[in-house]
């Protein structure tokens, strides 16, 4: 990324005198006035927090997607059809999910 001071683009395309420079090169950015933008390299913590966001991300979108599992289960209840899933296993391995997600939480 490169900046002039009030404007950050990423490099794909400047306006210098009136004319279009499409992908500038660094010498046309720097030659316009950009300057690159370095950013900071994350600390350990900052990427500890990352991977837990990640971790809490995925658990969710895991308990998102078996959503489906236990309306089924409802459903089977519902009209006494035989259980497509075993429940206990489903609600444990949920709850175990629920578990790790306040865990990583409260860190």
């Amino acid at each position: 990324m490169y900046t002039n001071g009030t404007t950050t683009i990423t490099g794909k395309k400047i306006v210098v005198d009136g004319r279009v420079i499409i992908n500038p090169t660094k010498e046309q950015l720097q030659e316009a006035g950009w300057r690159e933008i370095v950013p900071p390299t994350p600390t350990a913590e900052e990427i500890a927090r990352q991977e837990r966001e990640q971790r809490i991300w995925a658990l969710k979108d895991a308990l998102a997607q078996g959503d489906y599992k236990i309306i089924k289960c409802a459903e089977a209840q519902l009209t006494n059809e035989p259980m497509p899933y075993d429940v206990a296993e489903l609600v444990a391995e949920r709850n175990a999910m629920r578990e790790e997600i306040n865990t990583l939480e409260a860190m």
